[in-house]
């Protein structure tokens, strides 16, 4: 048999083929790292929309699409490499399903009839939070035809199940803490009883600061108060009488 040279050929081929594996390595590796970025900045806006409600129903807005984009997607010097272009951010809030859904409205029916009382006790059974992550790629400005012309986006996708006890912040809490304290209804009458307590404040001074109904989410008991703790509130909300 005539085989002289078959070896050279076949290295030849597979040399031609390892190359273009070896060469094409560092830019299948930054399409990698843009769709793990797209992953886990969808897991990060659902946690997103967990801590930082405003109400029931918000939408994701454009700050929540900066903040994903400065910290997963930071700008590339380097032209020759892909990077991120546009994104959208979509955000839905709701029930979550089966049992879950059932346990939660059990929990939460005796609370019911105080949101028909002008109580702003604003709790629903809304735990399930589901983000969606749209990434689209911008290509390398060398990139040849016809691969320049082929869209290339990423959309992923973060269910997270939580409860619906998050809020915005401490005047939230407050608020809706509001609706179960009993005396939180002697606010309408908060100026005589300040002047009652401020003529009282001449005997006991501890009346000025008498305050019927009063909640404040900040103000934690002196007997959970670690030896390094501050009483003071940690935030700069102030609670008004």
């Amino acid at each position: 048999m005539k085989c002289a040279g078959q070896a050279m050929i076949e290295f030849a081929v597979a040399a031609a083929a390892l190359s273009m594996l070896l060469l094409g390595m560092p830019v299948i590796a930054r399409y990698h790292a843009l769709q793990l970025a797209s992953i886990e900045g969808a897991r990060e806006l659902a946690f997103m929309s967990s801590w930082r409600l405003t109400g029931v129903g918000v939408d994701a807005a454009g700050p929540q699409a900066a903040a994903l984009r400065a910290r997963f997607f930071p700008e590339q010097p380097d032209r020759d490499q892909a990077s991120a272009g546009e994104m959208s951010v979509q955000v839905w809030r709701g029930a979550p399903p089966g049992m879950a859904a059932e346990a939660g409205r059990v929990l939460l029916a005796p609370f019911m009839p105080l949101q028909h009382l002008g109580s702003a006790f604003d709790l629903h059974n809304t735990g399930l939070q589901r983000a969606q992550l749209d990434v689209a790629i911008v290509l390398p400005a060398a990139t040849p035809a016809p691969f320049a012309d082929i869209p290339i986006a990423f959309q992923e996708y973060y269910t997270l199940l939580g409860d619906g006890w998050s809020s915005a912040g401490p005047g939230q809490v407050a608020a809706r803490a509001g609706g179960l304290v009993l005396t939180r209804t002697m606010s309408v009458v908060q100026p005589i009883v300040a002047l009652g307590a401020a003529a009282l404040s001449l005997i006991e001074p501890a009346f000025r600061h008498f305050c019927p109904g009063l909640v404040n989410p900040e103000i934690l008991p002196s007997d959970r108060l670690g030896p390094a703790a501050r009483p003071e509130s940690p935030t700069l909300w102030r609670v008004t009488c």
